[in-house]
């Protein structure tokens, strides 16, 4: 497949089991392009998904971008019309798990097709410019395979001069698992892990014997 792509597509292998963090990094490493776009594997791009996403970041290259995320149907793989599917945009619950949030009444009155500015993102989906990308520092090293690191790529982008958009003329389908299917190196959980390191950082407190 990737052969009939006429050299456009490359596709990168790391030797070991990495990780989503250290893979998107790597990624990004790799890239020669403007544009980056962070996608799961479990989606399906819908028709001029990309041209809205673009739009946004050449005029704002500060600008990070997610589209709206359709429910692919797990039983069925099927991908139904999600036109009427209500836009939410990303928040957080204190324990700094990410949460779905409907629009309030202003923000629905601009329309169905305004992109609309969101305090976080879901991770799994969005695209920026390059360039912004490495200014951010990229994602927090010390992160460990995956978990938590949607939630503090955010708060980086909003705190250090950005914006973060869910851009409902970009959709994407994304197929939601019913459990979680990965394990993790060692039995660990990364998830626990990386969210006590934002916390951490984000704080600039230690919180050894107090979690």
């Amino acid at each position: 497949m990737v052969a009939l792509m006429g050299g456009k597509v490359k596709v990168l292998r790391l030797d070991q089991r990495s990780g989503l963090i250290k893979a998107r990094m790597a990624g990004a490493a790799f890239s020669t392009g403007q544009f980056l776009v962070f996608f799961d594997a479990h989606i399906e791009c819908s028709h001029g998904w990309l041209e809205p996403m673009l739009e946004r970041v050449y005029h704002n290259p500060t600008t990070v971008v997610c589209p709206c995320i359709d429910i692919i149907k797990h039983d069925t793989m099927e991908y139904p019309n999600n036109a009427q599917q209500e836009i939410q945009k990303g928040g957080f619950h204190w324990g700094l798990i990410y949460k779905w949030i409907p629009l309030n009444a202003t923000q629905r009155a601009q329309g169905i097709t305004a992109p609309q500015a969101s305090a976080t993102m879901a991770g799994g989906l969005f695209g920026m410019s390059r360039e912004y990308f490495y200014q951010l520092g990229t994602y927090d090293e010390e992160m460990k395979i995956w978990g938590g690191e949607n939630l503090e790529i955010s708060f980086r982008i909003w705190m250090c001069g950005g914006r973060l958009e869910i851009v409902p003329c970009s959709r994407v389908g994304h197929l939601f698992r019913v459990k979680n299917p990965v394990s993790f190196p060692d039995g660990s959980d990364t998830v626990s892990r990386n969210t006590r390191r934002l916390a951490e950082v984000i704080s600039n407190t230690s919180l050894d014997g107090r979690v």
